[in-house]
């Protein structure tokens, strides 16, 4: 157990400093639809404000209702959602009824990911021993069990084929994983935070030095690129307009992929600040957009011209957006921490009609090439 003293006042400080700076930034619609869990026995949170005003934080448990991690099939048909207490969810999206769910004995999980068919989940959490386990839809039934790390894993993605699974661990290794069986096809050692390309053929992962770029047809190295600056993490990668995402010192920047030359149009307002012990994600949409999820809030970049727009407090730092651009997703979480309440569970946006809100006639401009 933990325990941190004076809370609400820290809290409330917190909150108000960032509605202040969301204030100058065009708000999000509300959202298109919403997604929810099916009823189920809940345990026990292990979030709990007590007399004084003090929290205590249960470690390993969590809230039943919290998503820590999104993710869309390559065809935008399924939705994945990883959530405390070991639960993942997969939704139908044509549907909007909920497909599976799976009970996974991880404990928080933090990674999943959907292989391209929709036929596949796989899932990482914090509640057992570095475990990485695959499982098969819509049963849920386990497959296999991977057990090559030596920390917790913290992201997941599928090839477009669903052939292997590239996994990153907290340790600084990234690992590829073959699905047909229990077999590593390529570990590499000190890269981390590994990216795939949309369209899975190129993978870029990060050094203390570098950003490294490879090639998933043989795993050959095909460029690098000065880490810089020194504590930059990428966050979104698209060879086709030539450009990669970062963040450092919680700013985002748009970088060209060909040779690390930051590009103009900074978001303006600034978007808000990425903490990579929350998490978060950035996405490039279609010409010039990019969407993603941080601090608390989702947003939309019009990287042509600058223009940011800004949802409101979400308290949650997970989001998706899905592979074809269409829709964007995050979680809503009225935890114990949310001053107001609303429908909780994940809140789909249509691009199109957002964007058309939020930025009006500053639509996007062209490509950077």
């Amino acid at each position: 157990m933990r325990f941190i003293k004076q809370f609400s006042l820290i809290f409330v400080v917190a909150v108000a400093l960032r509605d202040i700076a969301a204030q100058s930034a065009v708000s999000f619609p509300p959202p298109d639809r919403v997604l929810v869990d099916v009823k189920h026995k809940e345990p026990k949170s292990g979030v709990h404000l007590g007399p004084g005003n003090t929290l205590t934080i249960e470690q390993g448990v969590g809230t039943p209702t919290t998503i820590n991690v999104l993710s869309f099939s390559k065809d935008s048909k399924f939705l994945a959602a990883g959530k405390d207490f070991g639960r993942v969810v997969v939704w139908d999206m044509p549907s909007r009824k909920v497909l599976c769910v799976i009970d996974t004995g991880q404990g928080i999980v933090h990674a999943v990911a959907l292989s391209s068919d929709g036929q596949f989940v796989v899932t990482a959490g914090e509640g057992e021993q570095f475990g990485l386990k695959l499982w098969r839809l819509p049963e849920g039934k386990l497959v296999r069990t991977y057990g090559y790390f030596n920390g917790y894993i913290r992201t997941l993605a599928f090839s477009p084929e669903g052939t292997w699974i590239v996994a990153s661990d907290n340790t600084g290794v990234t690992h590829v994983l073959d699905t047909a069986a229990d077999k590593q096809l390529l570990e590499l050692k000190d890269m981390y935070d590994p990216l795939l390309s949309p369209q899975g053929d190129v993978l870029m992962t990060v050094s203390k030095a570098d950003f490294t770029l490879w090639s998933t047809s043989d795993w050959t190295k095909l460029h690098t690129l000065k880490r810089n600056p020194a504590y930059a993490l990428p966050l979104a990668l698209n060879p086709k307009p030539n450009s990669f995402v970062i963040t450092s010192s919680g700013v985002f920047r748009l970088l060209r992929l060909s040779s690390g030359e930051i590009l103009p149009n900074s978001p303006s307002p600034e978007l808000p600040k990425f903490n990579p012990a929350a998490g978060g994600f950035a996405a490039f949409g279609a010409d010039s957009l990019l969407f993603g999820h941080s601090d608390d809030r989702l947003w939309v970049w019009n990287s042509g011209t600058g223009q940011t727009c800004v949802s409101d407090l979400m308290y949650s730092e997970s989001g998706a957006l899905s592979p074809d651009g269409k829709l964007l997703a995050g979680a809503k979480d009225n935890s114990i921490l949310a001053q107001t309440k609303s429908g909780d569970g994940v809140w789909i946006w249509d691009t199109s009609k957002l964007v058309a809100s939020c930025l009006g006639a500053a639509m996007p401009g062209p490509s950077r090439k």
